[in-house]
């Protein structure tokens, strides 16, 4: 029996033995995948010029050069916790549910920075102890305006900078502070691109970028990005620093207690959102540090912008349609945009206005260079005149891209008509009763005219003056000179300028009534009789008139005669008569013969 134990127990742990070096090794393969598998991620930022994928966490914690384009995907953070330059047009991109998160700072080769001077601008300068004396050299963007009035002073000594692109003084560099004031009047502005203490010992010759200036009143200014980040998942960057880059946030993303120079503006995509807490935003390549477009959200607290002419945030909308129920409306504007300006315009065919025609008048709410919150303070006043009256509404104006107002109009609709019978006489009036109401939310005064199959019909005129909810009955008096079955059609007689919305302010079919019979009756009948009656005695009467205008014609010949001197017309009466007596002989002598 103990044989058999000891070969059991000795089996068994052989067993055991090779259980345990088969996961052991499985052990070993499972970590070699896992190391593999980081080994493929990479742990540093691109150098070569080559695009690198971000698909796992990494963090970035040594400071060195970057060159090449980066995106993080969907799923994977990288967190960049060392000072990294990045290489001139470079790309950090984070894709939607990607996240980079920076603790360090990126700052771009390639800066070109400028601080544009005031009246009022001053620098603090220090570049330690280099030597007794030596000089400060300032660099202008461009050449200072022969014009210009541009006196830059270092203790007792004043240098006039007009008409040159350079401006040595000579200044203590021991450690001294030193502070330089200005002295400009120029329409234009001036500005600074670095300075350069030089001296004659053999120490460094330090330059001081534009950015790097510590200086009061003056603005810093970037006229171009040295690389780009865009933001469509998060970004959070804590006591980090981004030096000339263009900044893109289309998704989620917080700033806190860090500083963007040259790095602004950055722009916040419809949609998404950027929070900014006790952080320094300088250096902008526009007049403001922030654009939010359209609905984006943007929380700003505590906080120091570039200054000077540069806001610290704008709301800029993408653009400000204003949709109207009518066409042809006059819409008065006060109060638009960052410059409240006053504008008249018509709503277009499809009833629209575009108020936003500038960015000024798309700018609706700002915080100012000192971080101070305005919003714009603007009204408009919607008209549209018509034969019905004015109809108008006075409202803010929506600071939106899109809004719709739409002006209060009358809604006329004729109820019924209700006629008095159903047969008539022709030629003789008929009475009906048309109501009317107003269902609209504006008075209105109106016309009705009355049809018969779309033949304008004979009737009393109906004009009336309806208030929103207002019902009248109206009566009306009925002809018609022609026999058989007829219904009355009445409509509101609508104005040009509102027929094209003819369906929203009336019932364009009118109101019918019931059908009335027309007749002809028995004195309409001998009418015609009558007429002929009628027409034969203005014909006697005619006649007599005339032969009565004839005799007194004759009469008055007989007066006029008489007196007519003799030698003319007596002479004349007298051969008249003689000829009439030869003509009585020789009728005389005639008869004679004929006895």
């Amino acid at each position: 029996m103990s044989r058999i134990d000891s070969g059991e127990k000795a089996i068994t742990l052989h067993s055991v033995t090779v259980f345990m070096r088969t996961a052991l090794t499985l052990m070993i393969l499972l970590i070699l995948t896992s190391l593999g598998g980081i080994v493929n991620v990479n742990a540093a930022p691109p150098s070569d010029g080559n695009d690198v994928i971000i698909d796992a966490d990494e963090t970035w914690s040594e400071s060195q050069a970057m060159n090449g384009n980066v995106l993080v995907k969907n799923g994977a953070t990288l967190t960049i916790d060392a000072s990294m330059t990045v290489g001139p047009n470079n790309e950090i991109t984070v894709e939607d549910g990607g996240q980079l998160i920076l603790t360090g700072s990126l700052t771009g080769e390639d800066i070109n920075s400028a601080l544009s001077l005031t009246n009022t601008s001053q620098f603090h300068l220090n570049f330690g102890d280099l030597a007794d004396t030596g000089t400060i050299q300032f660099n202008f963007e461009e050449t200072v305006s022969t014009s210009a009035m541009m006196n830059i002073t270092v203790g007792d000594q004043t240098v006039d900078a007009a008409g040159q692109d350079t401006v040595s003084i000579e200044a203590p560099l021991d450690g001294t502070d030193i502070v330089v004031d200005f002295y400009i009047y120029h329409v234009f502005p001036i500005q600074i691109t670095s300075i350069q203490a030089l001296h004659t010992g053999s120490g460094e010759m330090p330059i001081l970028d534009a950015h790097e200036i510590n200086q009061t009143n003056g603005s810093l200014t970037w006229s171009e990005a040295s690389f780009s980040m865009t933001v469509f998942g998060n970004m959070y960057m804590e006591n980090g620093a981004v030096y000339g880059a263009d900044i893109l946030c289309a998704g989620v993303c917080e700033i806190e207690s860090s500083d963007l120079i040259g790095s602004a503006p950055i722009h916040v995509e419809n949609g998404s959102s950027l929070s900014v807490n006790s952080s320094l935003i300088q250096g902008s390549r526009t007049d403001e540090d922030i654009i939010v477009h359209d609905l984006a959200e943007i929380t700003y607290t505590n906080s120091q912008g570039t200054g000077g002419t540069t806001d610290a945030w704008i709301r800029l909308l993408s653009q400000r349609i204003i949709q109207t129920n009518s066409p042809n409306a006059t819409v008065h504007q006060t109060g638009i945009g960052y410059g409240a300006s006053t504008r008249d315009d018509i709503t277009d065919a499809n009833g629209q206005i575009d108020i936003g025609g500038s960015e000024w008048r798309r700018i609706v709410e700002w915080a100012d260079q000192n971080g101070e919150y305005h919003t714009e303070d603007a009204e408009l006043t919607l008209t549209l005149s018509s034969g019905w009256g004015d109809f108008a509404i006075t409202t803010p104006a929506p600071k939106l891209p899109y809004a719709t107002v739409n002006i209060p109009l009358p809604y006329i609709e004729i109820v019924s008509i209700d006629a008095e019978d159903t047969t008539a006489e022709v030629n003789k009036k008929i009475g009906a009763m048309v109501t009317v109401r107003n269902t609209g939310q504006s008075a209105a005064t109106v016309n009705i005219w009355c049809y018969v199959e779309d033949n304008l019909t004979s009737t009393t005129s109906l004009t009336t003056t309806l208030t929103p909810g207002e019902e009248k009955k109206l009566p009306v008096s009925w002809w018609a000179n022609t026999d058989g079955g007829q219904v009355l059609n009445c409509r509101a007689l609508i104005p040009d300028v509102l027929k094209s919305i003819s369906d929203d302010i009336t019932n364009t079919e009118g109101g019918n009534s019931q059908e009335v019979g027309w007749y002809i009756g028995k004195d309409t009948e001998d009418q015609p009789l009558l007429i002929y009656v009628i027409l034969a005695a203005l014909i006697l009467a005619g006649s007599a008139m005339f032969s009565l205008r004839a005799t007194s014609k004759d009469s008055n010949y007989g007066d006029v005669a008489e007196e007519i001197p003799s030698g003319t017309a007596t002479e004349a009466a007298e051969e008249d008569s003689e000829a009439e007596e030869d003509s009585e002989t020789d009728e005389d002598d005639s008869a004679e013969q004929e006895d």
